[in-house]
């Protein structure tokens, strides 16, 4: 894959111009404009108010969120994104994922975790941060102390993935080397090439800002 420069691949400052080139913002700050929530079971899947926003950041409560989708679809593109977790923290991103059904098998899901949280000490490798759910594990160890902004960027073309976590490439992979019958099965998402990128909230409260796309 080529590599993809920026806040999280790029030797050069996050605020470069060359890094940032070509990048789109998909969050305002404001509101929710351009986004939209899933279904699942045909049901909208929002939980209480939904995805507030405050301060230029979108966040999820433990009463307040759902699966939260931008309008468009992407095919190939880097999604860069800002986090901060609160303890034992989850949630997710949902990348080619349709506004239908469970992301992290219709779709992709690129975890969003508390990885030292102590609700998480006996996960599966491909449960923890950055992993693609299910599918492929993350390396672990580049993830800032709970309350600290993280800086992540996901890119994907055609079938290969990489995560990137402050400056740390934590999953490349070809999704196309998957041949386990009960992962392939499981995860008919992975022969998408293209959907929704969205926010998969799990009753934890995380917050999310600076938003954005490049389509490559």
């Amino acid at each position: 894959m080529t590599a993809i420069g920026g806040c999280c691949a790029c030797p050069k400052k996050p605020t470069s111009a060359d890094c940032e080139s070509g990048f789109v913002p998909i969050f305002n700050g404001i509101d929710t404009t351009g986004w939209v929530y899933g279904t699942h079971n045909g049901k909208p899947h929002r939980s209480g108010a939904g995805y507030g926003v405050r301060d230029g950041v979108l966040f999820c409560t433990e009463k307040d969120g759902g699966n939260l989708f931008t309008e468009r679809e992407y095919g190939d593109f880097a999604f860069r994104f800002e986090f901060r977790l609160t303890e034992n923290a989850n949630n997710g991103i949902g990348i080619r994922a349709p506004l239908e059904g469970d992301a992290a098998f219709v779709g992709l899901e690129v975890q969003v975790l508390d990885d030292s949280g102590s609700e998480y000490r006996n996960l599966k490798p491909w449960q923890y941060h950055g992993s693609v759910y299910g599918v492929v594990a993350s390396r672990r160890g580049a993830q800032r102390p709970v309350g600290e902004w993280n800086e992540e960027e996901i890119s994907i073309v055609g079938s290969k993935i990489r995560v990137t976590l402050n400056g740390q490439v934590i999953v490349d992979a070809d999704l196309a080397s998957v041949r386990d019958p009960e992962i392939l099965k499981a995860h008919p998402g992975l022969e998408r090439r293209r959907g929704h990128i969205g926010f998969l909230g799990h009753g934890t409260r995380v917050e999310f800002r600076n938003m954005r796309v490049r389509e490559l």
